[in-house]
Parts: structure tokens; sequence; C-alpha cells
């Protein structure tokens, strides 16, 4: 029996109140996955922190999968110390799965550090190399490579914090020349601008500057505090793609609609009236072409696993805005349209038999929301309505930020937009008091209905 070892590393604590609680639960997605590839022996190693991996709750594992086998190391676990606990497995194979992390979205480093150091020992491992890593993780050192290589995206310009802010100057200087002249490029460029980090996550920090005065405040003022892009502001309609696999081995998805349901409003990632749902397939859209380019954007990263893209459409023409190189936000919606777990994702890219999903005639529709507050035993009732394929409860707190909690569910398995939006229909019905007023109506006008 082949043996396949799943790792994912993470960075940091949480508090232990700050727990993730999914339907069905996690251990049971495992289980399901090791029944479907009974021909492998599983282990996963993980810290007690993989919130995406494990049941966790107030800091405790509260439910283990059964059919396949745990490695838990301490949240102190280091790359070294990944290694050897992997190598001691001798695994046939072993695969990452990066996860996301708030702050520093850099889990992926260590993770192909991990595979590096396998590689190393003569392991057989599928993960994207450090360097791959570090250019997902600069937003900086992503655009310089996606510009250089003919692909679409919004003028940008690049500053560093250290430079722009020094007060290194000698007794003979008339000032911060690269101050001037950062503000000097801004002025000229067309507003409005989006000013985010060079590696932050979850679109946390984000300011939109509607002129170059409030883009000038915001950069002399204490509020930036780190490098940032300075990103042409693309007035269009969001969307998100994935690709998974890795080599040439590519599952490419089309791409998913994301909006915000109240008008004038921007979408928010954890935002209560966002939603997304798809695949569009619309070919006046330029589906293929689209699905072409991310094909050939992996191919030149050298990409394994998951990667998510933030997609803008702008008079017909599409905009790369970032890359997720991780388990993103819209893993479950995508991964429900091709009726598997997000797990499989990782296994089916040690047998390379997951092709016949570039077909789009193999997906079915599906749809993500979010819900109001409710208790754990609502939750699993909704979960366990038709259609319905995950519900995670998120309970979040943060260092000097109020703690506040979300739902995430996923509904999908349908043939067409028509019978997704009659399931949800159905649902929000039954569930008003969790499923805010408004999201069908919203969803109704979006495809003309």
């Amino acid at each position: 029996m082949k043996r396949i070892v799943l790792f994912s590393s993470n960075s940091k604590h949480r508090d232990k109140s700050s727990n993730c609680t999914v339907y069905p639960k996690w251990a049971n997605q495992w289980d399901e996955v090791a029944a479907r590839y009974s021909d492998y022996e599983i282990w996963l190693v993980v810290q007690l922190n993989g919130r995406y991996f494990l049941d966790i709750n107030d800091g405790e594992l509260v439910k283990e999968p059964e059919k396949i086998h745990l490695k838990i190391l301490p949240m102190e676990a280091k790359l070294k110390e990944f290694i050897q606990a992997i190598a001691e497995l001798k695994p046939d194979i072993a695969i990452a799965m990066p996860g996301p992390v708030s702050g520093y979205d850099w889990n992926g480093i260590r993770d192909a550090g991990i595979a590096e150091g396998l590689r190393n020992l003569d392991i057989e491992t599928i993960c994207y190399s450090a360097e791959t890593a570090m250019n997902c993780f600069d937003k900086w050192r992503t655009h310089q490579i996606l510009k250089a290589n003919g692909f679409r995206i919004p003028n940008a310009l690049y500053l560093q914090h250290e430079l722009f802010t020094s007060t290194k100057l000698d007794a003979v200087s008339t000032g911060n020349v690269y101050q001037e002249h950062i503000l000097w490029e801004v002025e000229n460029m067309e507003m409005p601008v989006v000013i985010k980090s060079t590696t932050g996550s979850s679109s946390m920090g984000i300011h939109v500057a509607k002129d170059f005065e409030d883009a000038k405040n915001y950069l002399l003022s204490e509020e930036l505090v780190e490098d940032v892009l300075i990103e042409q502001f693309l007035d269009g309609e969001e969307y998100g793609a994935e690709v998974h696999g890795y080599k040439e081995h590519y599952v490419v998805s089309p791409p998913y609609r994301i909006f915000n349901t109240v008008k004038g409003q921007l979408n928010d990632p954890l935002g209560a009236t966002t939603l997304k749902y798809g695949p569009v397939l619309d070919e006046k859209l330029h589906i293929e072409e689209l699905r072409s380019e991310l094909k050939r954007m992996a191919d030149i990263m050298e990409f394994a696993g998951i990667m998510e893209i933030d997609l803008v459409l702008v008079k017909g023409e599409w905009y790369i805005l970032e890359i997720n190189n991780r388990w993103s936000g819209l893993t479950t919606l995508i991964t429900a349209s091709q009726d598997r777990y997000p797990y499989e994702v990782y296994i089916n890219q040690a047998e390379d038999e997951c092709q016949y999903l570039n077909d789009v005639k193999n997906l079915k529709y599906a749809l993500q929301f979010k819900m109001k507050e409710a208790d754990r035993k609502t939750l699993e009732n909704i979960s366990a309505e038709p259609g319905m394929k995950s519900v995670i409860q998120y309970d979040v707190r943060l260092p000097g930020k109020e703690p506040f909690s979300f739902n995430d569910a996923v509904m999908g398995g349908y043939d067409s937009i028509g019978g997704l939006i009659t399931g949800f229909e159905a649902l929000a019905s039954k569930y008003s008091a969790q499923i805010l007023e408004g999201l069908v109506q919203a969803l109704k006008e979006k495809e003309g209905l």
C-alpha cells in the first residue's frame, strides 16, 4: 500500500476561543476521502492550529479521523522538525498543503522549505519551490513577473517604507528625495488608487484613495507602517478562479463571480453581503482564453497545489489583481462545483486522474454566502439541507479588537444557475433568521431574473 504524507505548517498561535467549527466535520471529510482512496495509507502531519484540517475547540482536538493517521507537532515546531517528523514516516510521496494565516501570509514559504529538505533526502515531494513561494508572498515580485510575461495587470508603484519615512539625511540634504519622487509618481497616477501591503492577507489594511490628496495624507500618516503597492483601481466586475495540480497536470477552473449585494459597497472576503457563485461560462467573456492564460501563468510560476487568482473584468478584458498560493476563500466553493472535497485536490496530484474536470460540462453550479450567528445545532441542521456542501462557523479573536463570529456556507451540485437560485430561495425561506434578507433577490438581479 502506497503511503502518502500530507503536511501543512502554521506560524501563529491562536487564542483558544478563536474556533473554527465545520459541518460536516473535518474528520468526517477525511474519512470520506480515505474511503475513496483506499489504496493509500494516508498520514497528516500538522500542528494543532490546523483549523482547515482538524476539528479543534478551545485549543483541543475534539474529533479525530478514523481512517487516516495523524502526527501532530507542537506549535513551536520549526522547518527542520517537520522534515525529521515526515522523513521518519518513510513516505512514498509527501505533499504540501499550505494554508492561510492572518498578518503575513507566509506559511507557504516554510512548506516550500520543508519540501526542499525532503527532496534532499530523496523523498518524492509535491510542492512549489521556495522561489515560487517568495514570488507569490511578495505582491511586488508577483507584479513584476506577471508584467514581464505579458499578463494584463493594473498599473502599480512600489513604495519601500524605510526609505519613504527615512530621516537619515546628512547635514546638507534638502529633503527626502525618495519620498518626493514617490509622491510625484502618485500624483501622476490615474485616480482612485488602492494602497495595500506587499505581504498582507485577507484584504486587511487596504486603503482606497479617491484622489491624490487622500493618497498623500494616508502615505504620510502613521497608518503607513510597511512596504506597500500603490495600484490603479480598476472599476469592473470582480471574479475569482483557482488552478489545482502541479507541473503540466493542472485543472483550471472557469471564473466565479464575486459581488456585494449592497450597491456601491466594495467586496469584503469576510463581509456578510458578499456572494460568490459560478462557474461563469458565458463565452462572450472569453472564458477559454482566460483559462488558457491562467494555465500559462501556472506553468511560468511552476506552481503546485492550490493557486487562487483574484480577477476583474473591465470593458470585456480580464485583469489579474493578485495570486494566493494556498487554500483560499474560494476553495470550498470551487471544489463543490467539482464534486470533490478540498483534500482531494492534494491527493489527486499523486494520481493525475482529474483532467476530466478541465471540461466545463463536468462542473456543477455552486454558491458561497455568509449567515448570521447561530447556535451549532441550527448550523448542523442547515448543513444537512439539500444541496448543502459545507457550513463553517468562525469565532475570530484578534489582539486589540472586539471578538466577532460569522458563518460561511457553500451549496452546490446544481445543473443550472436557475436550479441553484431555486435551491437558495428555498433555504433562505426556511432559515430567514440566519440568511440575510435581500441576498436571493440580489442574486436574481445579477442573473437578470
